[in-house]
């Protein structure tokens, strides 16, 4: 069975693939924009995650997500 996600753990893969500093206010609700994350970072912590957790989730429906609180609750769904 997969781990299940947390913020804490898209958080920690977004600091070390895209760069994005783990204490950005509100980063759980900030949009990728916001962040800076572009499509291609979020596909880079998207496969991460999928590494580290071992899950399958389509990266279409993760690339449709707006933050990391919806990149979380995606994943938890397929979990």
């Amino acid at each position: 069975m997969a781990q299940k996600c947390t913020p804490e753990i898209v958080i920690d893969i977004l600091e070390e693939k895209v760069g994005v500093p783990a204490d950005t206010p509100g980063i759980e609700t900030a949009s990728w924009d916001e962040l800076g994350v572009e499509s291609l970072g979020l596909s880079e912590t998207f496969a991460s995650l999928e590494l580290n957790l071992g899950f399958q989730v389509p990266h279409e429906e993760a690339l449709t997500t707006h933050n990391v609180q919806e990149l979380v609750s995606l994943i938890n769904t397929y979990n």
